[in-house]
């Protein structure tokens, strides 16, 4: 469907968060009618909005009645870090549950939607080979219990495609940084401590769990574009990874952030131990397929995504000290 055809109508869970408010800004841009959902936040303006829980089954089924989307963007999860009591069953409940509630819903109320369901990178898992970039049918083998439910995620937006043919996307995303990136993760946490060391509130001491690790980093504001491509694009019941192909190591991230920083002499501390045997060591992702079907690609360079995300952090804690 195109939006030279008809102005969509799109409801988008979680619309309150990192990805969710750049998803919500991009809809607008181009010409859509924005329904959020969220449990908590600030919507965008010119969206509206619904303060519910995707675990309620009558508030998704309200929501996708009153909306009628034409597409749905189920970004609502439960990460690692928002909620440090967080127990497996609330991954359970919130990201496999309540996705089950809105493709449920869909299917029942508004059966010609587009549904992508964000899927992350945690459901592969740590592959053998690290020189070999993860395409999609690289197998799924969950290491946690966050990336056990996100699998869930991705096997009902699956089945949900094969038994009642709804139109399910699923997008394998990789680490996504930049603007708004929530607090609890690792760059913001490098780029808020910059920002206190700055602001002479913190010693010049950048203090991280690990540098060995190595991740695929990209954009939130170039994954939301992936988000969007891949349900214009995409092939129904098909999963496409939005990555950048490269893999950093947080090492490298600290440095950048550092080497922005107005301050020098920044000293880098390792506080925790070595990764344990279950850890993800090094992830870099393939996103030729998203590419080959709509063109996407990212375009912002790491080193803007970081400095963009430490001016936010710089002004956040200017806002703090009054």
């Amino acid at each position: 469907m195109s939006l030279a055809s008809k102005k969509l109508s799109i409801l988008i869970t979680g619309a309150t968060g990192c990805a969710g408010t750049h998803l919500s800004e991009l809809a607008i841009s181009r010409g859509a009618r924005v329904c959020g959902f969220a449990l908590s936040g600030n919507f965008v303006r010119g969206s509206s909005g619904r303060f519910e829980d995707v675990r309620h089954l009558a508030a998704i089924e309200a929501a996708v009645a009153e909306t009628e989307p034409d597409w749905v963007f189920h970004l609502a999860a439960l990460i690692p870090g928002a909620q440090p009591d967080a127990l497996g069953e609330d991954f359970i409940s919130t990201n496999v549950t309540g996705t089950y509630f809105v493709l449920d819903a869909v299917r029942r109320l508004a059966p010609k939607a587009r549904v992508l369901v964000a899927i992350s990178s945690a459901v592969y898992g740590q592959p053998s080979d690290h020189n070999q970039p993860i395409t999609e049918d690289f197998p799924l083998q969950s290491q946690s219990m966050y990336a056990m439910a996100k699998t869930g995620q991705d096997f009902l937006a699956a089945q949900f495609y094969v038994e009642h043919g709804l139109h399910t996307i699923r997008g394998r995303t990789f680490n996504q940084t930049g603007p708004r990136e929530p607090a609890a993760l690792v760059c913001a946490t490098l780029a808020r401590q910059i920002a206190l060391i700055e602001a002479g509130r913190q010693a010049p001491v950048l203090r991280v769990i690990t540098l060995a690790t190595r991740r695929d980093f990209t954009d939130v504001r170039d994954v939301v574009e992936g988000y969007w491509a891949a349900l214009e694009y995409g092939l129904a019941g098909q999963a496409y990874n939005i990555c950048s192909g490269r893999s950093r190591s947080i090492r490298q991230i600290a440095e950048i952030l550092v080497g922005l920083s107005t301050v020098r002499g920044i000293r880098m501390v390792e506080t925790g131990p070595p990764p344990g045997p279950g850890a993800i060591l090094e992830q870099a992702g393939d996103a030729s397929r998203l590419r080959a079907c709509s063109g996407w690609r990212p375009r912002i360079p790491l080193e803007q995504s970081l400095r963009d995300l430490l001016d936010e952090w710089r002004a956040r804690v200017r806002a703090e000290a009054g």
